[in-house]
């Protein structure tokens, strides 16, 4: 078993990894977020161009780079480093769907490019109930106690609340891929809609605003710990 004054020296570097994971995966989802809607939603990748193609791609690369920047903390543990790296598998998915949504816009009726847009948004929920998993894996190695309660309490709902999201996206996809589908499953999409923005902000705007949450008192906790001097 390795000493204090062998640890110290390698988890510092690994410490201050984790910090820049954090921070760079704190800022880059809103901005992945934003970048995705105004893909989809308004002309700008083209009056941008070829910033406009090039910015989603950047963005959900970022939260790539975050989750790799976790590495190098504790590798030996393999329930640990599992959970990252399923979500570095879903980063990856994501990463290599975004440029579609350029292409979607500059081709909305391409059928190829709606399905690789859809299969993006499915993802991206994969890849965030992934990180909560990971960010309840990490706060259960740190000291604070505070932070492992709030972690397995938020992360366990913001999953639910992905799965639910998943879920949803799954059944919008068969509704426009089955030639004739059962009333049930037309009268739940019509009714959904209605009330789309709400279920935007419960499902999807609440997950990442507490993703966000926990990424920063994850940070601030490392954060505390190595620079509060001990009693």
């Amino acid at each position: 078993m390795m000493d204090d004054s062998d640890a110290q020296p390698n988890l510092l570097p690994a410490l201050a990894g984790v910090v820049r994971g954090t921070s760079i995966l704190f800022w880059c989802l809103p901005i992945a977020m934003v970048v995705s809607i105004m893909s989809t939603l308004s002309n700008w990748t083209d009056a941008a161009w070829p910033m406009g193609m090039l910015l989603p791609p950047a963005a959900f690369g970022m939260l790539w780079v975050g989750l790799w920047l976790l590495g190098s903390f504790q590798p030996q543990e393999r329930v640990w480093q599992a959970a990252l790296g399923q979500a570095k598998l879903f980063g990856l998915f994501t990463l290599g769907l975004s440029p579609f949504l350029h292409w979607r816009h500059r081709a909305p009726d391409e059928l190829y490019f709606i399905d690789a847009v859809g299969l993006l948004a499915l993802a991206f929920a994969l890849y965030l109930m992934a990180l909560n998993k990971t960010l309840a894996r990490l706060a259960a190695m740190l000291p604070d106690e505070t932070l492992r309660v709030e972690s397995q309490l938020f992360s366990r709902m913001n999953r639910v609340l992905l799965a639910i999201t998943s879920i949803g996206i799954g059944v919008v996809y068969l509704k426009t891929r089955i030639d004739e589908p059962p009333e049930l499953l037309l009268r739940f999409v019509d009714k959904t809609g209605q009330y789309r923005p709400w279920l935007f902000m419960a499902f999807v705007l609440i997950p990442v605003s507490m993703t966000m949450s926990l990424l920063w008192k994850t940070k601030e906790s490392i954060l505390a710990s190595v620079f509060t001097p001990r009693q």
